[in-house]
């Protein structure tokens, strides 16, 4: 219920505070978006995988290099089964985990991603809002009250100004809409070396699986999925990939094991899988997963040990942390230099109770903050327990930016300018941290 009541505020809020005779100015499409980001990184549970988060980010970053945006780009991973990809107004974007485990390649992710930043640089939401100009209000609530009450889940990939809505409201994209932003996706995938078919080969997979029938006609952010096919399969002879990414098949697997609401008669398939071809890398990896959450965490780490490629050691210290055997976690896991070993690491340290090796290896990947909130968090847990208090509040409070919680991120971050002194250096970041809660609250 609380996903439908939300599905109705969003919608309610981005038509109730713009008038729709006139076109959104920029700074107001930034202004709504983020008010609709608020709402929905608070209604709906957000992905906390480090893997997928670092990963996810990655690819938009390579994707924005390559092509200048009106907005820069908020990408969030929200943890649903649902198979979508969408963007509202000011440049945000959301894909699901359920779509990220339907991907094989990670061409394919990049290239729906860069499909959602065609959308956001043509600004196709806000302009769709602008044509409807026939909406009001007591409309809107009535079909929103009459889709909610005919039954059916509601799943939280409808919540953007420009995709939600019945058929009768007439917000969906148009296939003018859908094309170009097809062009432009496949485009700005390719400059970043990703082919310009990645989108068109998961149509294609989502098509033959019949998983675009999984959701009523209303409900489908991107039609014509056939004829968008053909149109990239002619733009592009050739899918010249140039971006490797080894690590990629993995994430698909977390997302398809870790983030599934359940898993009956699918842990004993993954598990069989394994045992008939225990050297595929990928059965490995899945079935020391499935070990690790069924508790069986001395048969999870020989099966990680067992693994022959360069993420051993990666995937080998996660189920070390998951059986709560940290000196064993920090010596596979000190040589990693990436992000998510780096990460882990910390947490070894954590569990042993080396609270400064534990954050001064978070304060390696603080630049990742913002896209994986939880270091911020154990950073503000691991200064609280060594009595610097301050920084402890501080991180607390970018946590709680960053996680929409704003009435908690400025409880913490007003402790942490007392501690530090309001004249002081340190303060400086959290006073403007605090401002810019203020003017959004405005």
């Amino acid at each position: 219920m609380k996903h439908k009541s939300f599905l109705t505020f969003a919608l309610i809020l981005v038509f109730a505070t713009t008038s729709l005779s006139f076109a959104l100015t920029y700074d107001e499409e930034k202004k709504y978006g983020k008010e609709i980001y608020r709402e929905i990184i608070q209604a709906v549970p957000v992905n906390n995988d480090p893997y997928i988060s670092l990963a996810a980010d990655s690819i938009k970053k390579r994707l924005e290099e390559k092509t200048p945006m009106p907005f820069p780009i908020t990408l969030t991973i929200i943890d649903s089964e649902t198979i979508d990809a969408f963007a509202t107004m000011g440049g945000y974007v959301y894909i699901t985990t359920g779509l990220i485990g339907m991907c094989d390649k990670e061409e394919e992710l990049a290239g729906v991603i860069a499909h959602e930043f065609g959308h956001v640089k043509k600004r196709h939401i806000s302009k769709r809002m602008e044509k409807e100009k026939y909406l009001n209000i007591g409309m809107l609530t009535t079909m929103l009250l009459g889709m909610l009450v005919g039954g059916g889940s509601t799943p939280a990939a409808i919540i953007t100004s420009g995709i939600a809505g019945t058929q009768a409201m007439e917000l969906k994209y148009s296939r003018e809409d859908e094309e170009e932003a097809d062009r432009e996706g496949s485009m700005i995938a390719d400059k970043a070396g990703y082919g310009g078919l990645g989108s068109a080969m998961f149509l294609r997979k989502l098509r033959t699986a019949g998983a675009d029938k999984l959701l009523p006609q209303y409900l489908l952010t991107h039609p014509y999925h056939e004829a968008r096919i053909v149109f990239l399969e002619s733009m592009w002879e050739k899918n010249n990939v140039t971006v490797e990414a080894p690590l990629f098949p993995y994430l698909a697997l977390r997302a398809q094991i870790l983030h599934k609401s359940s898993r009956v008669g699918g842990d004993d398939i993954i598990i069989n899988r394994y045992l008939k071809d225990k050297a595929d890398p990928s059965n490995n990896y899945a079935a020391c997963l499935v070990y690790s959450l069924k508790g069986n965490a001395d048969e999870s780490i020989r099966v990680a040990g067992e693994n022959k490629t360069s993420f051993r050691n990666l995937f080998l210290g996660e189920m070390f942390i998951n059986a709560r055997k940290f000196s064993e976690a920090v010596d596979v896991l000190k040589p990693g230099t990436e992000p998510v070993a780096r990460f882990l690491l910390a947490k070894a340290y954590e569990g042993q109770g080396k609270n400064e090796p534990a954050i001064s290896t978070l304060k390696e990947i603080i630049s990742y903050g913002s896209v994986f909130p939880e270091i911020y968090y154990r950073l503000g847990m691991l200064y609280g327990r060594t009595g610097e208090e301050a920084k402890g509040y501080d991180y607390l409070g970018r946590f709680y930016v960053e996680t929409g919680k704003l009435a908690l991120a400025k409880t913490n971050l007003e402790k942490a300018v007392s501690r530090y002194g309001i004249n002081s250096p340190e303060a400086k970041e959290a006073l403007q941290l605090l401002d810019s809660i203020k003017k959004e609250k405005k």
